[in-house]
C-alpha cells in the first residue's frame, strides 16, 4: 500500500483513491492534512493513463473525467509541477 494513503488512514481519514491503484498510486506524491486528501501529481498520473492510450487521449481523459473527482467528497487534488501549484486547490499555489 502507498505510503500516502497509509498516512491517511492512519489519521482516521476518509478519502477517495483513483483507479486502478496499481498503476495511479505511482503519482501520489502527498497527503493533505488539512483538507484529508490526496495529492497526485499531473504529469505522473499522465504517463500512467500513456500505458493504455496515446497522450492525447490522456490529457483528454485526466481533463474530461478524472479532475472531477477533485469535486467529490475526499476526492483528490492534483498538482502540478510545472506550474508549481495545484490544479484543484484554491488555497494552494506554492511548491510542495
Amino acid at each position: 500500500m502507498n505510503k500516502f494513503i497509509k498516512e491517511g488512514i492512519s489519521a482516521g481519514f476518509e478519502f477517495i483513491v483513483l483507479e486502478p491503484k496499481e498503476s495511479l498510486n505511482d503519482a501520489i506524491i502527498n497527503f493533505d492534512k488539512e483538507d484529508g486528501r490526496l495529492v497526485y501529481e499531473v504529469e505522473k498520473l499522465l504517463r500512467c493513463f500513456e500505458e493504455d492510450m496515446d497522450p492525447r487521449d490522456a490529457v483528454d481523459w485526466f481533463y474530461y473525467n478524472t479532475i472531477e473527482t477533485t469535486h467529490m467528497k475526499g476526492g483528490p487534488f492534483f498538482y502540478d509541477e510545472n506550474e508549481e501549484n495545484y490544479l484543484t486547490h484554491h488555497k494552494k499555489h506554492a511548491n510542495l
